[in-house]
């Protein structure tokens, strides 16, 4: 019976001990603080979404530029193959033929948004050299549209000429 007796009070004192625990967990609520997780969401969702669109126009350029500068990396190297080797080991460049290459080269390799500036080719330091130039819009979605210069220049290295690839 004494058994019984202690369960009943073992019981009621988890009760009263388990309803003060409550007493201490439940959170006191300050009436000035309420809403202030709306004010919050208000000015983080706007700033997160500038933040989204400042990292998607610097990607887009960055990748418009990359495109534009392997394409014009290309049309240059192209260019300066555009050599007659003569029967002396020595070689001529033909301006004009090594010109159009580059330049047709880099309206096949080149992006929409690329634009050919310009293509001189021609002896640099008795190398045959093309420099390409282009121009390339920034992406523009949250940045105001710029237009970013590209130069490339390919210089034909000793022994490689068109016919030996």
């Amino acid at each position: 019976m004494k058994r019984i007796a202690d369960c009943g009070m073992l019981i009621a004192d988890w009760k009263i001990n388990n309803q003060q625990s409550e007493k201490l967990v439940s959170p006191i609520v300050n009436q000035a603080e309420r809403g202030q997780s709306i004010a919050l969401f208000a000015i983080l969702i706007p700033v997160t979404t500038l933040f989204v669109l400042l990292i998607i126009d610097f990607m887009v350029t960055n990748v418009r530029v990359m495109e534009t500068v392997a394409a014009a990396d290309l049309a240059a190297h192209a260019g300066a193959q555009q050599v007659i080797l003569l029967p002396d080991g020595s070689f001529e460049m033909d301006i004009t033929a090594a010109q159009e290459t580059a330049a047709a080269y880099f309206s096949v390799q080149a992006p929409a948004e690329a634009a050919l500036g310009s293509v001189t080719c021609n002896l640099q330091q008795n190398r045959p050299a093309c420099q390409v130039s282009a121009t390339v819009p920034s992406a523009g979605y949250l940045i105001p549209q710029q237009s970013i210069s590209v130069h490339a220049i390919g210089y034909l290295v000793y022994g490689v000429t068109e016919e030996d690839q």
